[in-house]
């Protein structure tokens, strides 16, 4: 490699600032999913499953796979998706290197078909944004920064598991926007997902009111 070529013929270091940019954070989110979906899954796919498919991949990696289900979303999955997000939240917010899940949790099945079917239709809106991911605002996703995401995604998961209909599409949304900044070092997507999860948080307060209030009158007609 005396002409400081790299084995595919080009040097390595010498393609243009921005090209190199979006190469190096192009891989890391769709490469998940593409590993995901080459996988040789069973009739169900189970949680724990999903931690071994991913490996040592970070928190990021897998609150991207499990909030996709719900952005799309794939009814019956808010509360077996939401659970665990609480669980990864509260591990971020301690402090942990990596997620783990309960024996318990971790047994729970999805099915695979849906699972799978979601995924695929997620993976080119997932190859459009890391079009614009790079590294960025490091302050928004490392050290203490990444703890107190944890605290965010535990009241978006929450909000996320609660059985309001429309209600998990806002939350998840945001978790994946912050799951997608996480895996590329990409503050500023962080920020688009905190954002997001406050317009989130005040939907669903305004479903909730809303269905209270109709709730109210319902029963004032009835028994008033």
């Amino acid at each position: 490699m005396s002409d400081g070529q790299s084995p595919e013929g080009r040097p390595p270091e010498t393609s243009t600032g921005s090209e190199a940019t979006a190469d190096a954070c192009r891989n890391p989110a769709s490469a998940l999913l593409d590993d995901f979906l080459s996988h040789d899954h069973g009739e169900r796919i189970a949680l724990g499953d999903l931690m071994g498919i991913l490996g040592d991949r970070a928190f990021g990696a897998l609150l991207l796979l499990l909030s996709i289900p719900n952005v799309l979303p794939v009814p019956g999955l808010s509360t077996v998706t939401g659970l665990p997000m609480i669980l990864i939240g509260a591990q971020m917010l301690m402090g942990l290197d990596r997620p783990w899940l309960p024996r318990r949790v971790a047994a729970a099945t999805v099915d695979r078909d849906a699972f799978l079917r979601v995924v695929k239709r997620a993976h080119p809106t997932i190859d459009r944004l890391e079009r614009h991911l790079r590294p960025r605002l490091p302050a928004l996703t490392d050290g203490t920064a990444e703890r107190l995401l944890g605290l965010a995604v535990i009241v978006l998961a929450a909000v996320l598991a609660l059985p309001i209909v429309f209600g998990n599409q806002p939350p998840a949304f945001a978790i994946a926007l912050i799951a997608l900044g996480l895996i590329e070092k990409d503050g500023a997507f962080v920020a688009a997902g905190l954002a997001a999860g406050l317009v989130a948080i005040a939907i669903v307060a305004a479903v909730v009111l809303g269905l209270g209030q109709a709730a109210v009158l319902m029963f004032h007609k009835i028994f008033g």
